[in-house]
């Protein structure tokens, strides 16, 4: 009776841990879905050369200082230049972007203000759609290198997105 009992619990037990599955797998699917296109679609608005990446998975997007973590984080890449810092380290071109729901835009505004009396990896206004405020950090930015090389190579990429999100206002 009682081993009975023990593979009636242990069987329900695998069933709940299979539908679990079943849902966080739906669940994902899901929240893909509900992304806009602007970020569906952004590689077609990224030049030739740029990859990217995007980070979907709640506690491993980040957050730039005093924000909450976003609803996705692109992180954008050009990996055939290179450009070096003052001590001679070798960076890739990069940009990491961080995508909130349009609704907080006040607020984020606001934090954005606030954050401005720091130094370094502040957030910063990038962009918006209809859908999305965007943001980013001057550390976000080929890692914080402001060379004049440096600049050339983001320069093509911030001006294809701005171009690109102005198709979602």
């Amino acid at each position: 009776m009682m081993i009975k009992k023990l593979s009636i619990t242990i069987g329900i037990l695998i069933i709940a841990i299979l539908i679990s599955g079943c849902i966080q797998e739906v669940t994902e699917k899901q929240s893909t879905k509900k992304l806009g296109d602007e970020i569906l679609n952004i590689r077609d608005g990224i030049p030739e050369e740029w990859s990217c990446t995007n980070i979907t998975e709640e506690g491993k997007k980040g957050n730039p200082h005093g924000l909450e973590e976003p609803v996705i984080r692109i992180d954008f890449i050009n990996p055939d230049e290179e450009f070096e810092n003052s001590d001679e380290t070798k960076y890739n071109p990069s940009l990491r972007l961080y995508f909130y729901h349009i609704a907080e835009k006040q607020e984020i505004m606001e934090i954005i203000a606030n954050e401005s009396i720091y130094s370094w990896c502040i957030p910063i206004y990038f962009d918006e759609t209809e859908r999305y405020i965007i943001v980013t950090s001057p550390c976000y930015i080929n890692s914080g290198v402001f060379t004049e090389e440096a600049k050339d190579y983001y320069y093509t990429l911030e001006k294809s997105l701005k171009e690109y999100f102005d198709k979602f206002k």
